[in-house]
């Protein structure tokens, strides 16, 4: 498996650290930011290979970031996947198009499998172009 880099945009710093330590044991390198304004700074730097975001943030709507990856060009490149308490918006998921979208509490499992799949298809994805 190859090593991946994976954002985590949450709040909630045990919701993240747990998040962070489970996908790092994996394999995976993690960044974790606790609100939009760093995560959006760090995406214009570099590319991630998933996103897990949460829309309740303390500075802007996690559907700003979506929108921001879509301006730079990565929407549908890096699988965004949102955890959030919110029910989702069927407009705005029609615009944003998620590649999961978990309700909050979430069992831990069907994240990281749900991570896992969304990294797989990406190769997948770019080995068959």
């Amino acid at each position: 498996m190859t090593k991946k880099r994976i954002f985590i945009v949450d709040d909630d710093s045990l919701i993240a650290k747990t998040i962070d330590m489970c996908l790092s044991r994996r394999g995976h390198e993690v960044k974790v930011f606790h609100n939009g304004v760093d995560a959006v700074m760090s995406l214009m730097e570099e590319k991630p290979s998933s996103v897990v975001l949460d829309i309740r943030l303390p500075d802007c709507d996690g559907w700003f970031i979506a929108k921001v990856l879509e301006k730079l060009g990565t929407a549908g490149k890096v699988p965004l996947i949102v955890v959030s308490v919110l029910d989702p918006d069927p407009k705005i998921i029609a615009e944003v198009r998620p590649y999961a979208y978990i309700h909050k509490p979430f069992d831990m499992g069907q994240l990281l499998n749900t991570v896992e799949s969304s990294l797989d298809e990406q190769e997948t994805s770019v080995v068959g172009s």
